[in-house]
């Protein structure tokens, strides 16, 4: 049997139990800038939540994963590229590679690269036809239109994990543990440490000083709590204290 003759049928179920949540498992998706106004167009999308379970309880979790390629911050957001593998007739094929974003919200930059490999993932699988509403346009009528009640509670967004194959890929679950931003052992404080390419952080007593491309990367330091110090020449960001 052909690889499209054996995911066709799990599509259109995947779909159609989506469309039977209806406007519970949708929601509407904007950018906004600093002072919160709209930036761009507002689209609407399914709740990744939704997504992931209706995925995982017909495709099986342990029949898809995910690499990370590659992740970075900007001014405003966290991008990362992911790759999709779906496992057909026991062997994993490469089903595309998307980028995906998210918005830096006050400056938590953890959770910002979170939602930009969940908005990967989900992009990823509309190459298989997942999801396809959302791309034909046919939600914003649903999200504003009236549903029936369900008995299932309001799903918030977060992503399933694959079965582990590599370094980057973990055990599915119902929320996406992308890679911490830095290595974090005895202070709480370094899961907010941003990864920029050509940047090295350290922790010096109670700061974390960053080195390398610094000026380069100025935008991206300040977006995530860095400041400049004059007399010592150094981007830094205070460590929190912890009480005993």
């Amino acid at each position: 049997m052909s690889e499209e003759n054996i995911l066709s049928p799990i599509v259109d179920k995947i779909n159609q139990t989506l469309r039977s949540h209806g406007k519970e498992a949708v929601q509407e998706i904007k950018m906004t800038n600093r002072e919160g106004k709209v930036i761009g167009q507002i689209r609407y999308g399914y709740r990744p939540q939704y997504v992931f379970d209706a995925i995982n309880a017909i495709l099986l979790p342990e029949n898809w994963k995910y690499e990370v390629i590659s992740k970075e911050i900007f001014t405003q957001q966290a991008v990362a590229e992911v790759k999709l593998f779906i496992r057909i007739a026991d062997q994993w094929l490469c089903k595309g590679s998307q980028i995906g974003q998210m918005q830096i919200v006050k400056e938590n930059v953890g959770d910002a690269y979170k939602g930009a490999i969940t908005d990967a993932i989900q992009k990823c699988f509309s190459l298989l036809s997942i999801g396809t509403d959302a791309y034909r346009g046919l939600l914003e009528k649903v999200y504003k239109g009236s549903s029936p009640a369900s008995t299932r509670p309001p799903a918030q967004p977060a992503a399933v994990q694959p079965t582990p194959d590599k370094k980057e890929q973990k055990t599915a679950s119902t929320s996406p543990d992308p890679p911490k931003i830095q290595p974090a052992k005895d202070n709480q404080d370094d899961q907010d440490l941003p990864q920029i390419t050509g940047v090295q952080i350290q922790r010096v007593e109670n700061r974390f000083i960053a080195s390398g491309k610094v000026f380069e990367k100025k935008e991206l330091l300040k977006a995530a709590g860095f400041r400049w110090d004059g007399p010592s020449k150094t981007w830094f960001k205070e460590a929190a204290t912890t009480m005993h």
